[in-house]
């Protein structure tokens, strides 16, 4: 019999519910009732994301608050967010209202999504010629078409013909995906909400990992997640988080994907089909997480990341410095109402 973790020093700790976050000895412990708790190290951790029906005390919460740790709660398949919880911070508010003001000018926003695109669509490029390496022909039509459309966008000049590009992109990567796999693994085409196979299931837990870790490193960096360049504002939405996961749905999930399917990793009778949708059976899915940490870390994608969010900031103050400030712009009147000393 494998011996039982007892303490685990890591910056992302995953909790699979029935069970509780609760202080133990003064240290944060996670307990399910029916063996010895897993006792977490707050001075690496960053992020708690629990799977299913799981509670925290208020001594807990507490710690968890002071210590600026992400707590995320997902569906008991990983697909979906229920909630997050988060320390609020105001030292990022002049960043927020520098995002607030270029993503307001209709040019600026167009540079930022086009940034986005391009960085997405090179990544199914580099996808691409890596399998035609390998030795797949076929992708080789896919590689000449990939960079037909990189090469329309410097010239594009409104948001829904980024986001037509970026489509027909993702259409072609999807076809290209759909070659890439081997039986007894199928791709009939994306479907969420919920997924109808398994490996549909398992994109859309890796999109929704990769999408908390891109939020959590956009807020870290004091930006509105809500506000977005590629996806359009709409209420409850972490918009700025959905367009910074677009350049690594390839290199962090996908491909990840057909590495587990291809390598026979993951077998068709791991799955099970539940009211949510396919999902990976209880027995399989902690050891599916541990694989996708493993493949985050070991490929750096956190910095990735991080060096995305740092080149898209260079940018916003780029515009901002173009932009007149209209706090500090004395030739414009104030506006109505305010109380002007005469």
């Amino acid at each position: 019999m494998a011996k039982r973790i007892t303490y685990v020093q890591t910056p992302v700790a995953h909790v699979v519910g029935p069970g509780k976050l609760k202080i133990i000895n003064g240290r944060l412990a996670f307990t399910t009732g029916d063996g010895t708790p897993l006792r977490l190290d707050l001075a690496s951790l960053r992020s708690i994301y629990c799977y299913g029906p799981v509670g925290v005390t208020d001594e807990a919460m507490q710690l968890i608050l002071q210590h600026g740790i992400d707590l995320v709660w997902l569906s008991p398949a990983g697909n979906e967010c229920r909630g997050r919880v988060v320390r609020y911070d105001s030292s990022s508010t002049a960043l927020r209202m520098i995002q607030h003001r270029v993503l307001a000018h209709p040019q600026a926003r167009i540079e930022l999504a086009r940034f986005i695109v391009q960085a997405k669509i090179e990544s199914q490029l580099k996808a691409a010629r890596h399998y035609q390496r390998q030795g797949l022909a076929f992708a080789g039509k896919f590689i000449e078409q990939f960079q037909a459309i990189l090469a329309m966008l410097p010239t594009t000049a409104c948001l829904d013909s980024l986001r037509g590009f970026e489509g027909q992109a993702s259409a072609l990567w999807y076809e290209l995906y759909s070659q890439l796999l081997v039986p007894p693994w199928t791709f009939p085409g994306r479907n969420r909400r919920p997924p109808t196979d398994p490996v549909n299931a398992l994109l859309s837990l890796g999109y929704t990992l990769l999408f908390r870790r891109a939020e959590a490193a956009a807020e870290a960096h004091g930006l509105e997640v809500a506000l977005g360049a590629l996806h359009d504002f709409r209420h409850g939405r972490p918009s700025l988080a959905c367009d910074f996961v677009e350049p690594f749905r390839v290199p962090a999930v996908d491909r990840w994907v057909l590495t587990l399917c291809n390598q026979h990793r993951i077998q068709p009778q791991h799955f099970q089909n539940t009211p949510e949708g396919i999902r990976l059976t209880p027995d399989v899915f902690p050891r599916i997480i541990g694989l996708w940490e493993q493949h985050f870390a070991a490929s750096n994608f956190q910095r990735s990341l991080e060096n995305c969010l740092q080149h898209w900031i260079a940018l916003l103050r780029t515009w901002a410095s173009r932009l007149p400030d209209p706090l500090f712009d004395s030739s414009q009147p104030p506006p109505p109402g305010n109380c002007v000393s005469s």
